[in-house]
């Protein structure tokens, strides 16, 4: 039996202290701020624990175990494609070659749809620190590095970031990461839910906690680019309780995961696809 080692936080977004519950998972909490209606994991587990999960791909809680390595999905190539296509399309008019970096790159499947837009001598690289989808990554050939972004050394044109906002313990630190990786007039990418703008109840899927840190709304990310010295160019919102969403999460409801059933084209919950760009000074 291994016992999680936990500590109260205060807001990850605007540091108060006072909180309300708004939803549980595998025997954690998540909150929402009184201040900002931020949304995050409290208690949550140490720094080590989460670096410990992130690094290996299990997170141990007590008498189980949450394995979250997963598995290559083939066909987020041709769906990314698409997505970069239509919003970076002013770049690949240019036809220059550029430098990409996919931060929290996993099997490589965002690598691999750049790839096949960015014109000829482009550098697109990826850096994931989860091991096991590291090692998959490398070993189709794709150019990925294990390892957070503190270890990076060079400059990209482009940063992108699927699906780890959640993970990420204090983004307002990362994005000083991720500025200092970038060149002048540099952009980045971010897909993540609008989740802190509504109540547990009108998001259809998993919390998945503790994996999953902390929610934002679309105010919390315009605040924190805003505040890290980028500006919006552009957000575009993505249903996704379609009806093959639907479908899944019945099968998932059925299996005994905790999923909240919403039915197809109610729920006002959106992925949120940002473009930002790093203004010069």
């Amino acid at each position: 039996m291994v016992k999680v080692s936990t500590e109260i936080i205060c807001c990850p977004y605007c540091e108060n202290k006072n909180y309300s519950l708004w939803g549980t998972d595998n025997g954690f909490t998540a909150v929402k701020c009184d201040s900002c209606q931020f949304v995050y994991v409290n208690p949550r587990p140490l720094s080590s624990m989460i670096d410990d999960a992130v690094r290996t791909g299990t997170h141990s809680k007590e008498a189980n175990s949450m394995n979250v390595v997963t598995r290559r999905i083939d066909g987020k190539v041709q769906r990314y494609k698409i997505v970069f296509e239509e919003l970076f399309n002013d770049v690949w008019q240019k036809n220059q070659p550029i430098s990409w970096l996919d931060i929290g790159a996993g099997f490589g499947e965002i690598i691999e749809a750049i790839n096949i837009l960015a014109p000829k001598g482009s550098d697109i690289q990826g850096l994931e620190p989860m091991k096991p989808k590291a090692e998959v990554a490398k070993s189709r050939g794709l150019k990925i590095k294990e390892g957070y972004i503190d270890s990076v050394t060079e400059k990209f044109d482009f940063i992108s970031l699927i699906d780890v906002f959640s993970h990420i313990p204090d983004f307002k630190v990362f994005l000083a990461g991720a500025k200092s990786v970038l060149n002048k007039n540099g952009e980045i990418f971010i897909e993540t839910g609008n989740a802190a703008d509504f109540s547990r109840n009108q998001i259809p899927s998993e919390l998945s906690l503790p994996d999953h840190l902390v929610f934002a709304g679309e105010s919390h990310m315009k605040g924190f680019l805003t505040e890290a010295g980028f500006e919006i160019v552009k957000i575009k919102k993505v249903r996704i309780d379609t009806l093959f969403g639907f479908t899944k999460d019945v099968v998932k409801f059925l299996i005994g995961r905790p999923i909240k059933i919403v039915f197809p084209y109610t729920s006002p919950y959106r992925s949120l696809l940002i473009r930002a760009k790093l203004i010069s000074k």
